[in-house]
């Protein structure tokens, strides 16, 4: 069976090839004489955030009202890697 691509399917998936072209390459940062990708230093400032975090909420007494505390530390993981990631683009 031969699968046919539709023009508006391709032209929504052209941009996002195009966002680490050879010609530039992805972002990348020296650490320690090596080249670390700059999504994996925000992911573990993300960590380190939610964890920050963590601990302001034990200390206010908050995290044991949580409804499902490893989603919601997740989902601040995740929110603190995004957020340092925009800084550190300058989108934000």
């Amino acid at each position: 069976m031969k699968r046919r691509f539709s023009l508006p399917a391709m032209a929504a998936v052209l941009p996002g090839l195009m966002a680490c072209s050879p010609v530039e390459g992805a972002p990348s940062v020296p650490l320690f004489g090596s080249f670390f990708p700059a999504w994996i230093i925000c992911a573990v400032g993300g960590v380190i955030v939610a964890i920050v975090l963590r601990a302001v909420l034990v200390a206010l007494r908050l995290d044991e009202h949580l409804p499902a505390p490893p989603l919601v530390y997740l989902c601040l993981a995740i929110s603190g890697g995004i957020v340092l990631w925009l800084v550190w683009s300058g989108a934000l």
